[in-house]
């Protein structure tokens, strides 16, 4: 696959993430905590494409999703920027691509940012606690996110990656 398809296929599945946060998040909402497509998809190209994955999209992400927001603005493209290098990263590192790997790496990344979140919000001087970023943001907020980025991992492995084969051939060329 050429560099300039994936570019298409990664802009148009980030339109795609973006119109789902705005149009489908909110009608899927369970007990106040809506599922965060934008994070999951930039995690998810972070990991799927460790070597070509920069800084670009997860920013712009982030900025669209604080602007849709009511949080301070700039806090989740700064979160979705280091969670998607450090993501790329520890792949890269753990050099083990199956999908287990894949998704543990998207959970604790999921689970990190929202974490963080939470605390840059009682850190704004919020009225939440620390039980209640933990309990009611970050812990339901990841699982959340963890169901809709395994299903968008499973997409984008097999759209972006391709079958096994090219993936080892592309290693073996770098």
């Amino acid at each position: 696959m050429t560099n300039e398809r994936k570019t298409i296929i990664v802009i148009v599945g980030a339109l795609l993430s973006v119109v789902l946060q705005i149009v489908v998040a909110p009608a899927i909402t369970l007990f106040s905590v809506q599922p965060n497509f934008m994070l999951a998809y930039a995690l998810t190209v972070s990991i799927v494409c460790p070597h070509e994955a920069g800084p670009v999209l997860p920013f712009v992400l982030g900025l669209l999703y604080d602007l849709m927001g009511t949080g301070p603005v700039g806090a989740m493209a700064l979160l979705f920027t280091l969670a998607s290098f450090i993501a790329s990263r520890v792949f890269i590192v753990v050099e083990n691509d199956t999908l287990f790997m894949s998704l543990a790496i998207l959970a604790g990344m999921l689970f990190g940012v929202e974490m963080c979140y939470g605390l840059i919000l009682m850190l704004m001087q919020l009225p939440v606690s620390l039980a209640d970023v933990f309990l009611y943001r970050a812990l339901p907020c990841a699982l959340y996110d963890c169901i809709v980025g395994l299903i968008i991992m499973v997409i984008m492995m097999h759209v972006l990656a391709g079958p096994k084969q090219d993936r080892e051939m592309h290693i073996s060329q770098l």
